[in-house]
């Protein structure tokens, strides 16, 4: 089970044993104008963390992330990735990681 921690949040991808699940959450970097392929995995935790704190949790398990193209941007010529992620928002014990 691989885990990162970011700005004192955990993003686990898997599920510690002692996880106690608070809600979903997913979030999406999709701006029409913008360089969302030059945006890192680091931009998409950045959206999470706010959400995490206000929910009283510390971690995001079953983290899944990843990039994907659109074919309707791409007629037009402008960036056509977005950067996507989600799990579920967690209280974990770091120890177990």
């Amino acid at each position: 089970m691989y885990s990162a921690e970011y700005k004192g949040i955990y993003f686990v991808e898997g599920m510690p044993n002692s996880t106690r699940v608070i809600q979903d959450i997913s979030t999406e970097i999709n701006q029409f104008f913008s360089q969302s392929q030059l945006k890192t995995l680091d931009d998409v935790k950045e959206q999470m963390i706010n959400v995490v704190e206000n929910q009283g949790g510390n971690a995001v398990v079953d983290f899944r992330y990843g990039q994907k193209s659109s074919f309707w941007k791409s007629l037009i010529a402008v960036d056509d990735v977005r950067w996507f992620a989600s799990g579920k928002i967690a209280i974990i014990n770091p120890d177990e990681l």
